[in-house]
């Protein structure tokens, strides 16, 4: 990774933190009596990193991001431990939707270098994976399992049709 990839990558996440916690943090699309979706775009960083950053790297910034969105929210640790579970599956992920030629070399997978289908397949299975977990340990049982599931499903199908607008709008080329 070179200089103007790690500066690309820290002010995506700077303005993906402030965007979750001053904007998105205070949407409450349920009202009262609905309350169970929450908006996700955070993610969106750790999706858009670098293939070959290593797995241990990608381990301590979904932790240090994680621990960042977790001050803002006053989760306790509830975003840095879906951050590091997001961390540690992307590339897992990556790996199982890798294309039959393989990957560039440096690339991100974004929308332009996996195509819209393959991306969209990306990110829609790390968006569920990062959301399921994060109201899993929310609950912290499974006797809570159809809970988890109303919070998971209206929360993820905002947060992919968001990821998906992100990915049309700035869809970064590297």
């Amino acid at each position: 990774m070179n200089n103007s990839t790690i500066l690309r990558n820290t002010v995506r996440a700077i303005i993906l933190l402030i965007i979750q916690v001053l904007i998105l943090k205070r949407i409450n699309l349920g009202g009262d009596s609905f309350n169970y979706i929450s908006i996700f775009i955070y993610p969106i960083f750790l999706m858009y990193l670098p293939i070959s950053v290593p797995v241990w790297l990608m381990l301590l910034i979904g932790a240090f991001y994680g621990y960042c969105i977790d001050i803002f929210y006053d989760t306790i640790g509830m975003n840095m431990a879906a951050c590091v579970f997001t961390a540690y599956i992307r590339s897992w992920l990556i790996q199982i939707l890798e294309p039959q030629g393989g990957y560039k070399l440096g690339i991100s997978p974004t929308r332009r270098q996996l195509g819209f289908q393959g991306f969209m397949t990306f990110a829609a299975a790390l968006m569920f994976l990062h959301i399921f977990f994060f109201f899993s340990v929310e609950e912290f049982t499974p006797f809570y399992w159809k809970k988890i599931i109303f919070n998971t499903l209206p929360s993820f199908a905002i947060s992919l049709l968001l990821v998906a607008v992100h990915s049309l709008v700035f869809d970064p080329s590297e």
